[in-house]
C-alpha cells in the first residue's frame, strides 16, 4: 500500500508541473503576443493638403504624403500599406494635412471629374501672364517648380536728366534695378501642360523645344493681393529665376540701388564676395564631404608622394656615402 500512494503522489506532482508548464506558456504566448501588437505600425499620412483633383505622381513627387509610425490601435482596416495602391490615380476629396491615407481616397482619373480650378486653392485666384523663355530659367521651368519673381525696373536717369542721380550713379555698370518681387511661387501650368501631368519622354512637360524658345504662357495660383501685384508689372519686366528642391524663405534686399547710391565697389573688388558663392568661389558639397571625412581620417592628397621610400633612402645614403 505504500508503494501505490507514493506512485500516485508523484504522479499528480508530475501532473500538476505539466499543468503549470502549459500555463506557463500560455501566459508567456499572451504577453509576447501583446508586446507584437503593441508595436507601431507605419501608416501614410497626408503632409500638406491635397486639393481635390491632384494626380498620385504629384503628390509623391512633392512629398505631400510621409511614412509614419502609429500605435496599431488608431491603424484604420482600409489604410494604405503601399504608394503603389494610388498610382496613376487622382484625389477624390481635398485631403487635409495629418489625414491617414486609406482606400477611396484616390480613384481612376475617368471615375472622378476634375477642373483646372481645382487646382486653385482656396482664397486664391488663377493668373496667367506670358514670358519669354530666356526669362523663364531657359524655358526649364515646369509645372509644380517654385520659382522666385524678379521685376526689373526702368533703365536709371543719366547725368544730366531731370531727375538725375548724383555723380555716383553715373560711375556704376547697373542701368537698371532687378529687385524681387515673390519668392517661391508655384507654377501650376506651363502652356497647355498642368501639374500632375507626365512629362513626354525627350521633352518638357511644357511641350519639348516650345518650352525653350519663344513666350510661354505661365499659371498660378495666388492671393488676390499678390496676383493685383504681379499683374502691375508688365510682363516684358518679370523674370523666374528657378529654385532647388531645398530652398526656404529669406527676405532679399535691394541691394542694387544701395550700391548705386553709396558708388559701392562691384563684387569682384571686395575680399569678401569676388565669386558669386563667396571669396572661396564653388565648392561641390560632394567633393567637401569627402576632405572632410579625409581629414577625419588623417588621409591628406598628397601622403603617398609625401611618404618617403626607405629603399630610396638606403640607395641615396649609399650614393652619398660613395
Amino acid at each position: 500500500m505504500g508503494s501505490r500512494k507514493i506512485i500516485m503522489l508523484v504522479g499528480s506532482i508530475l501532473i500538476g508541473a505539466l499543468a503549470g508548464f502549459a500555463l506557463l506558456n500560455y501566459v508567456q504566448g499572451v504577453e509576447n503576443q501583446a508586446v507584437i501588437d503593441s508595436q507601431p505600425v507605419s501608416v501614410w499620412v497626408v503632409a500638406d493638403n491635397i486639393p481635390a483633383g491632384t494626380t498620385a505622381s504629384d503628390v509623391l513627387s512633392t512629398g505631400r504624403v510621409v511614412q509614419r509610425q502609429i500605435d496599431p490601435d488608431f491603424r484604420p482596416a482600409t489604410a494604405i500599406a503601399d504608394t503603389v495602391q494610388i498610382e496613376g490615380r487622382v484625389a477624390v476629396n481635398n485631403l487635409a494635412a495629418n489625414q491617414i491615407l486609406v482606400q477611396g481616397m484616390f480613384d481612376d482619373p475617368e471615375v472622378v471629374e476634375t477642373t483646372f480650378a481645382d487646382l486653385v486653392p482656396a482664397e486664391h485666384v488663377a493668373v496667367s501672364f506670358a514670358i519669354d523663355s530666356v526669362r523663364a530659367a531657359g524655358g526649364f521651368v515646369k509645372p509644380g517648380d517654385f520659382v522666385d519673381m524678379i521685376a526689373l525696373g526702368d533703365p536709371l536717369p543719366t547725368l544730366g536728366d531731370e531727375d538725375a542721380f548724383d555723380t555716383s550713379a553715373s560711375s556704376t555698370p547697373y542701368q537698371r534695378p532687378a529687385r524681387y518681387l515673390y519668392r517661391g511661387v508655384r507654377i501650376i501650368a506651363v502652356n497647355s501642360a498642368i501639374v500632375g501631368e507626365a512629362v513626354p519622354e525627350g521633352g518638357e512637360a511644357a511641350g519639348g523645344e516650345e518650352a525653350n524658345s519663344g513666350s510661354l504662357t505661365m499659371t498660378i495660383a495666388v492671393p488676390a493681393d499678390a496676383a493685383q501685384r504681379i499683374l502691375s508689372v508688365p510682363e516684358s519686366n518679370l523674370v523666374l529665376s528657378l529654385l532647388p528642391d531645398d530652398w526656404s524663405p529669406e527676405a532679399l534686399p535691394n541691394i542694387i540701388v544701395e550700391d548705386i547710391l553709396i558708388d559701392a565697389e562691384l563684387p569682384a573688388e571686395q575680399p569678401g564676395l569676388i565669386t558669386p558663392y563667396g571669396p572661396e568661389g564653388f565648392i561641390d558639397l560632394f567633393e567637401e564631404a569627402v576632405e572632410q571625412q579625409n581629414e577625419e581620417l588623417g588621409i591628406g592628397e598628397g601622403d603617398a608622394a609625401a611618404e618617403p621610400d626607405p629603399e630610396e633612402e638606403a640607395d641615396d645614403a649609399g650614393s652619398g656615402e660613395g
